[in-house]
């Protein structure tokens, strides 16, 4: 472990390494918060079987003045019904903003921050989403809805711009 902590300090990257692993190895989490949301359903929300999709996307900037990097982690479910599939009847979006302090930029590179907000800034705000997501659910009147855990897959560009998550959700109408 002291091996790989030099190497990154240094500014040398180790074969293998990816670049947003030496972004995650230097910071930690100082703030998560909501800062833009939104929800919408039709009267069709409430009959019949249920699919949903998730997207999700991500911006960051880093400031090494402040030692700072600040994700803003969007995402955005569109819930249809089966004879309704080409029109949402349930939208949900919202935005955080999460910062992380940095203890050192040495070596790091804006393809290592894309790469770390992808994975990390999404994975570490799941969890409020799922929060919203389900509280926003029951504010509207409709079934509980919960969102599934984060699932990391390995992706076959080095920064992906958006991740969709598909799930169906059976559920009989009243």
């Amino acid at each position: 472990m002291a091996t790989k902590k030099k190497a990154v300090q240094q500014g040398k990257r180790k074969p293998g390494i990816s670049p947003g692993l030496l972004v995650s190895d230097r910071v930690q989490i100082r703030d998560v918060r909501l800062i833009g949301c939104g929800c919408e359903q039709k009267p069709a929300a409430m009959a019949g079987k249920k699919s949903y999709d998730i997207t999700t996307s991500t911006d960051v900037q880093s400031d090494e003045s402040r030692r700072l990097i600040v994700v803003v982690a969007k995402f955005h479910l569109a819930a249809s019904v089966e004879q309704h599939v080409q029109e949402p009847a349930l939208t949900i979006d919202a935005s955080f903003v999460l910062t992380y302090g940095v203890n050192s930029f040495d070596g790091l590179t804006q393809e290592g921050f894309e790469q770390f907000a992808n994975l990390n800034g999404v994975y570490n705000a799941w969890p409020y989403w799922r929060e919203f997501v389900q509280n926003t659910v029951g504010r509207m009147g409709l079934p509980p809805l919960t969102i599934p855990v984060f699932r990391i897959f390995e992706s076959s560009s080095p920064a992906r711009p958006a991740r969709k998550t598909k799930k169906k959700v059976p559920q009989k109408a009243k």
